[in-house]
């Protein structure tokens, strides 16, 4: 099953983070009208998260069907062909960047979150998350995830609708509840943040979505349409009010807070038909969605290169470069994405499928 009009939600999320880490002092975003959105573009890294375990579930169904399984093998390198060479160079980038050998350090301490950000482990080392290219912690929480799904599945696809939708109930509030509390207790930050394993509930929550979309399709499409189109519009102009009145509860977003709306909003864009669909599916809207994590990825190092390098940075703070450096990082991750991911990728599955033939 393919749902081509969810692509360009991925570059809306990525742009979202890029705004928030390097944007929020630049023009719109610093004016009276638009100042008080601006933290709430953290929520981004949560769509990601839920949208992850949606798409897996969505793109393994064959039509209307669910996969009986998901192979494990298979499934591990064909994710490690999308991820790994664009994280791999943004590493590479940063470390021809940043790394500076000091003789008076053991060299160990000095490569120390190189190697864990190498293997993808900087998140389970919560004071290291941001060391190494800091958007990348996000890749090792993804990782873990990409790890555990083929078992996850197995056992989630044969639940009933209601067990599936009560589960992801309880693990909403029991994840909100665990990050509430943790927040409240003055946990470091790094940890309540970026470990691991307080971003699971948001991932189980959108395969459980995901199942239940491909289990109830034709019902969703003929009766409920409509009204989650409402509940979409009305819980939107919702958050945009309280973030306007900066009500206290979105102090807790980081961490899945808006995962109800996420589902609504994936919802509404799954089922939309005609001209808007259409119009989100078209090739610029999805060419924007392929780069997504190109723009996500070098974020970092590609503001440290223009920054560095281009003249017309040096010496400028961020929001005074902010918009050439969006143009300029687009630029750049569009011929990453067209002359190396994408090449890199079909490399690596050409790989695959000859050891899988042998």
């Amino acid at each position: 099953m393919q749902i081509p009009q969810l692509t360009f939600t991925r570059f809306l999320a990525s742009i979202s983070i890029v705004i928030l880490h390097y944007g929020l002092f630049s023009w719109p975003m610093n004016t009276q009208l638009l100042a008080p959105l601006g933290g709430d573009l953290i929520s981004a890294m949560s769509y990601f998260f839920f949208l992850s375990g949606f798409i897996l579930v969505i793109s393994s169904a064959k039509g209307d069907n669910l996969a009986e399984r998901i192979n494990s093998k298979n499934f591990w390198q064909r994710r490690a062909a999308r991820i790994l060479p664009v994280y791999l160079l943004a590493l590479i980038i940063y470390f021809i960047l940043n790394f500076k050998y000091d003789p008076s350090i053991p060299l160990k301490w000095q490569i120390q979150s190189y190697y864990h950000s190498l293997f993808l482990l900087q998140a389970w080392k919560y004071k290291m998350a941001l060391d190494v290219n800091y958007p990348s912690w996000s890749l090792s929480v993804e990782a873990f995830f990409y790890f555990i799904f083929p078992w996850l599945y197995v056992i989630l696809r044969k639940l009933s609708n209601k067990k599936l939708l009560t589960i992801s109930t309880l693990l909403w509030i029991l994840n909100l509840y665990i990050f509430i509390r943790l927040k409240n207790d003055g946990m470091p930050d790094n940890f309540i943040k970026y470990f691991p394993l307080l971003h699971l509930a948001t991932f189980v929550i959108g395969i459980n979505f995901g199942i239940l979309l491909i289990k109830n399709y034709q019902w969703l499409l003929k009766v409920s349409r409509r009204y989650i189109f409402s509940a979409t519009l009305a819980i939107g102009l919702f958050l945009l009010y309280a973030a306007f009145k900066n009500f206290n509860f979105l102090k807790y977003q980081h961490n899945g807070l808006l995962v109800p709306f996420y589902i609504l909003v994936v919802y509404s864009l799954t089922l939309i038909k005609g001209k808007i669909a259409d119009f989100l599916s078209s090739k610029p809207f999805i060419f924007l969605g392929s780069i997504s994590y190109s723009v996500y990825i070098l974020q970092f190092p590609v503001l440290q290169i223009c920054q560095k390098y281009l003249p017309w940075f040096k010496g400028q703070e961020t929001k005074d470069i902010f918009y050439p450096y969006v143009i300029v990082l687009i630029t750049i991750s569009s011929l990453v994405y067209l002359y190396f991911e994408k090449p890199a990728r079909l490399f690596l599955k050409g790989k695959q499928s000859s050891i899988s033939v042998n």
